[in-house]
């Protein structure tokens, strides 16, 4: 039912869209992108993810996971192509805790690395999106400029807040709040050094700011010829709706937010949902590795 709720939203999200829009333009202009920068974007966008199944290698062999990075490269895909493509109920992030747990390990501590990896990556996207807010200050009014600084701030400030409830021994206390004390204290693990700190980070920059190169490219390929810092003042905020589960796999939020905040430089709409739905397109494209991996397997959890 959650599924079937989220693809009508995505469904009526786009179809408002559609209708507000001269849809042969958007074809038009799909039809009329530079071949060779769709194709450089969707190189982009898997490098993006190799990057991001490296980082996620990094954490789980820190919870004693003892596999190959081929193994959570593999994984990351497979996770990849149920978050794009397959309206299930099991989601990629279930699926790389089921796939690591049965491949040895307990559930509850892939469940941490998984959601380790999600916030680091998060978080990444917050750094990246603040500092080109802080180099390209005057791109957005002032109240949207605040609105979104404020939101990546408290981002911030909540992975500061959650690395602390370690140091209160209340929160061990009650089953409610036990969990996230645990996190706290696997968080602490994994990131005790400076060295461990600025690596992760540093992978979680980077695979956001290839996705947004891929991103870029798609942009320039229709006409959308802004410069970089403008794609990472406009599209991470964009790219944070999409994680609300509120659709299916981001479609029809993410071009009506990017729609909305490109409209706020005065870029004409129609390139921009082309944009975005070439964007998303390159995303199921880069995605289909998971298929070939997945039918490959022996642990599919269907």
């Amino acid at each position: 039912m959650g599924n079937i709720i989220k693809l009508l939203l995505s469904a009526a999200i786009i179809g408002f869209i559609f209708y507000k829009f001269e849809m042969s333009s958007v074809l038009s202009t799909i039809l009329s992108a530079d071949i060779g920068l769709l194709v450089a974007a969707l190189f982009m966008q898997i490098l993006s993810q190799s990057v991001a199944a490296y980082r996620w290698s990094l954490i789980m062999g820190l919870l004693k996971f003892d596999h190959p990075f081929s193994f959570y490269f593999r994984s990351y895909f497979k996770g990849s192509l149920f978050n794009q493509v397959l309206p299930t109920s099991i989601g990629g992030d279930a699926y790389r805790i089921a796939e690591v747990s049965t491949s040895g390990g307990l559930v509850k501590e892939a469940f941490y690395g998984v959601f380790i990896d999600r916030i680091v990556g998060l978080v990444g996207l917050l750094l990246l999106n603040l500092a080109a807010n802080l180099i390209e200050n005057n791109l957005l009014p002032d109240e949207v400029f605040w609105s979104i600084n404020i939101v990546l701030i408290l981002g911030i400030v909540g992975l500061v807040v959650l690395l602390l409830i370690r140091k209160v021994t209340l929160f061990d206390r009650y089953k409610i709040t036990r969990l996230f004390y645990q996190l706290s204290n696997r968080f602490r693990f994994i990131y005790r050094t400076p060295k461990r700190i600025s690596q992760q980070m540093g992978l979680s920059v980077l695979t956001h700011l290839l996705s947004m190169v891929c991103i870029f490219g798609i942009g320039h390929s229709v006409g959308i010829n802004e410069p970089l810092v403008t794609y990472l003042v406009l599209i991470p905020p964009a790219i944070l709706l999409t994680i609300l589960p509120i659709s299916f796999a981001g479609w029809g939020v993410r071009e009506g937010a990017l729609v909305a905040l490109f409209l706020l430089i005065g870029v004409d709409q129609t390139q921009v949902l082309a944009m975005s739905l070439l964007y998303g397109f390159i995303l199921i494209l880069s995605a289909l590795p998971g298929l070939y991996y997945y039918l490959k397997s022996k642990h599919k959890f269907l």
